[in-house]
């Protein structure tokens, strides 16, 4: 039977909060639930960070649910021997945590600026909520009890932090924009500040994933502009129908546009993707060129005939050290960059030390991962898999074109 772990602290040194009122109010929330047998709390108040770890050993909890002070990079406030502030960094909780991440499946952090240990937990535990702010006694608790009446209910706890948010707007109450619900690192990783245009998000993600491809360009930034473009993009794709799209991160790109991370379900069968949009005034337009990764030139058609003169790539790129054919010995001039497309083509690009595109690319992949970047490359031999970086037109896969750019064309792929 899963248990729901509950600690509180209210070192004397700091300011009373109503922790025992909270808790008794998710007590409240089990025996109210017509799942309330297959649930247990068991809670400890006044808790020490002995207290959290013997109670970790002792009950092996599903959930564990902090409630109390916060001090962002300081920590959360737990209680020394003496009933006074005993400050627990986030790398410590998180060591805690890995050792139980078997049973181990959701961390509540109910206290002002937790974002910070949040997120290191997550790289222990699969689901994780902290505070990126300071949050008010009666907002924290309104949430507590709503989070929970959603989790006994038996759904799942992204929907259960959406309902424990949308109590607090649903009471007219402060801060329902101070949670934040994190994925784990070994999920794919993702951070969701609730607001109040998730919703609109899945309702239009919804109607665009069920709309046919030849009738999605209404619902892009690029309307009509991109209506012959998407159709021979698509050709003779059929398409799914699916039956729930869920939102399961956020994040803002720039003041207007939003990467998305949705779970898309049809039948049995659950994906998830990455989806590009465009937000203001609770209008929600699909960001189509970003979304599939889209290339002025077909993938295939590039690599199998080259271009005549720049193509715009949207690629995720990587520092490389690749050096062969035309670019062998070149290492002095040019530095090799790993590409790969949306569809998973590899390729490798080469960019000329010291120029404009050498000094944009570096600043963005100099730390070793993974960037998603918009490209102008051209052929400079006849590997077509080896095209030389003339520019960054983008440092995401956001990117309109202009009359100084390659026209579009049409790429067939994934989305």
């Amino acid at each position: 039977m899963p248990i729901v772990l509950m600690l509180s602290a209210g070192p004397l040194d700091q300011d009373r909060l109503r922790l025992g009122a909270e808790f008794r109010d998710i007590r409240h929330s089990l025996q109210r639930s017509r799942n309330r047998e297959n649930w247990t709390i068991e809670s400890n108040e006044a808790a020490t960070v002995d207290d959290l770890r013997r109670a970790m050993l002792d009950y092996r909890p599903s959930v564990v649910h902090f409630s109390g002070h916060g001090s962002g990079l300081g920590g959360l406030c737990f209680e020394d021997e003496n009933g006074n502030t005993h400050l627990a960094d986030a790398a410590p909780l998180a060591k805690l945590f890995h050792h139980f991440k078997d049973d181990l499946k959701c961390v509540v952090l109910n206290a002002c600026y937790s974002k910070i240990q949040a997120d290191a937990i997550r790289d222990e535990i699969d689901y994780v909520i902290g505070m990126r702010s300071a949050v008010g006694d009666h907002s924290a608790a309104k949430f507590a009890v709503a989070f929970y009446d959603a989790v006994f209910a038996g759904t799942n706890y992204r929907t259960a932090f959406a309902l424990g948010c949308t109590a607090l707007d649903l009471n007219s109450l402060p801060d329902s924009d101070v949670p934040v619900f994190m994925t784990g690192s070994h999920l794919d990783i993702s951070t969701l500040p609730y607001t109040s245009c998730v919703p609109e998000v899945e309702r239009v993600l919804y109607t665009y994933f069920n709309t046919p491809f030849r009738d999605r360009a209404p619902l892009t930034t690029g309307g009509d502009r991109l209506k012959r473009t998407i159709q021979k993009y698509y050709g003779e794709q059929v398409r799914r129908n699916v039956d729930k799209v869920q939102v399961l991160g956020m994040d803002q790109m720039d003041d207007d546009q939003w990467r998305v991370l949705v779970e898309v379900a049809a039948g049995e069968d659950r994906q998830q993707c990455v989806v590009y949009v465009y937000i203001h005034d609770r209008r929600v337009l699909v960001e189509w060129e970003a979304t599939v990764g889209y290339w002025s030139v077909p993938v295939k058609t590039y690599l199998a005939l080259g271009s005549d003169g720049p193509v715009i790539a949207r690629v995720k790129a990587q520092l490389g050290d690749y050096y062969n054919y035309g670019f062998a010995d070149q290492q002095h001039r040019f530095q090799c960059v790993d590409l790969r497309t949306e569809t998973n083509a590899s390729l490798y690009g080469y960019v000329r030390r010291h120029s404009d595109a050498y000094g944009d690319l570096i600043t963005i992949i100099d730390d070793g991962n993974w960037h998603s970047v918009t490209l102008e490359i051209v052929n400079a031999t006849d590997k077509t898999d080896m095209p030389l970086i003339q520019r960054v037109l983008s440092p995401t896969w956001l990117f309109t074109p202009s009359d100084s750019t390659a026209e579009p064309s049409s790429e067939r792929g994934a989305a």
